[in-house]
């Protein structure tokens, strides 16, 4: 391994945990360092384009570092970003954004605003996960085996991270072996009630004498809504495992079992929400196509503005959840398929059904598959919600094969102290 130390001024945020410095036309990746450090760096791996290496010292600190609240932040690598200010960390993404764009969508110039901060910065996610390993309970670095046990954790909301106590007490009450527990917390217009589910998922068999444990264990710790614990082949569950969610700041709060995705930010969900609706500008004239529609958080409240909405989800259980909300809503211009999305629009199209825009909200592989068969449904508009820059740059490269010219991106910060972001963009058929 190369052992050279060379000195360097980080430029830039990776779209991933390090800064970016430059030494005779090579890209040196850092973690740890922020935009403006001088850093001296030994080097770890060379390649023929890049370099990455670790701080030995930093020279000059930037203007835009900081202390990081976090304790165990050099260990759990579940937020890079928290030695970065947070405007630093929204310049960085947009950056990141505008970047793919060009390089791997040939956008010269992205028609970009400027990016929606999250709400808060700490304290915002409503579900963790953690690890289990020999009775221990925390977080796992990335490409480690490793359980970093934690007591706190400065980006779960408040009311999740006071349970990661109660996950060890029930871990430890159980014979059943449990390997990852997820906390998640629910929002409830009676804020006294109690909106934490524990899902317990298991490694081996389920022994029938954790049946009365669980039982016991609700009776005992009663801000404490419902336990999950499942396996391979079975299932069990016990009180109320229903988690709510509110998708518009005065909609309604709806519900969902709580296998189904949701975004982990409840207040940045709801500024993605009205980016959305924003962005759209849906009139009770319009047919809209909802592709990967999940539960329904974005089709609800498009579905409340639009003649009509379609949406194309594999997941059953989250079909399931969107039509019991929208039966709640009293919708009655909504429909669900229960498919894939090539499936789905397959049948779409057996049936001359068409619509006038349609709305992508793909996982992080993108939408690639489906964009070929979006010319068939004859839409004008296309809303495309991303939670990956790249892949959204490579599909709006097809999108503008088949016609679709970019009208307008929009990034939002969903995932502060982290290199993830959220981008909604408008691509027009001309």
């Amino acid at each position: 391994m190369p052992s050279q130390t060379i000195t360097l001024t980080i430029d830039a945020l990776s779209q991933g945990p390090a800064g970016i410095g430059r030494a005779d036309g090579k890209a040196i990746f850092v973690p740890g360092t922020v935009p403006g450090d001088e850093v001296e760096v030994a080097l770890r791996e060379e390649k023929k384009r890049y370099a990455t290496g670790h701080v030995v010292q930093i020279r000059k600190p930037s203007a835009y570092r900081r202390t990081p609240p976090c304790p165990y932040v050099s260990r759990c690598g579940g937020c890079p970003w928290q030695h970065a200010d947070y405007a630093e960390q929204l310049r960085a993404k947009e950056l990141n954004v505008r970047e793919q764009l060009r390089r791997i969508g040939g956008i010269a110039e992205p028609p970009m605003s400027p990016i929606i901060p999250a709400p808060q910065e700490w304290h915002y996610r409503h579900r963790i996960r953690l690890h289990g390993q020999d009775g221990h309970f925390g977080f796992s670095p990335p490409q480690s085996h490793e359980v970093v046990e934690i007591e706190s954790c400065h980006i779960a909301r408040e009311d999740v991270a006071a349970q990661l106590r109660t996950v060890r007490e029930w871990s430890v009450a159980l014979r059943t072996d449990v390997r990852q527990i997820e906390i998640i917390g629910g929002e409830l217009a009676d804020t006294t009630a109690p909106s934490i589910v524990l899902v317990g998922e298991a490694e081996g068999p389920w022994y029938a004498n954790d049946d009365v444990v669980c039982a016991n264990f609700l009776l005992s710790h009663p801000q404490v809504a419902g336990l999950v614990l499942l396996g391979a082949g079975w299932r069990r569950r016990w009180g109320n495992t229903d988690v709510s969610f509110k998708p518009e700041v005065d909609g309604p709060i709806l519900s969902m079992r709580h296998g189904t995705f949701t975004q982990v930010n409840p207040t940045g969900n709801r500024a993605l929400v009205e980016a959305v609706l924003g962005l759209g500008a849906f009139t009770d004239q319009q047919k809209v196509i909802e592709l990967y529609c999940g539960a329904g958080n974005l089709s609800l409240p498009i579905a409340r503005r639009v003649r009509s909405l379609v949406g194309i989800e594999h997941e059953r259980a989250a079909v399931l959840d969107a039509e019991a909300n929208a039966a709640r809503l009293g919708l009655t211009n909504v429909q669900f398929i229960p498919a894939s999305v090539e499936a789905g629009i397959h049948q779409l199209l057996q049936s001359d059904a068409r619509g006038d825009v349609v709305l992508l909200n793909p996982p992080r592989i993108g939408a690639a598959a489906a964009i070929e068969l979006l010319p068939r449904l004859g839409a004008r508009a296309v809303l495309y919600v991303s939670c990956d820059p790249a892949t959204l740059a490579r599909d709006l490269r097809q999108l503008h094969t088949h016609g679709y010219h970019l009208h307008a991106v929009q990034p939002v910060d969903l995932f502060p102290q982290t290199y993830h972001v959220e981008t909604i963009t408008l691509s027009l058929l001309t």
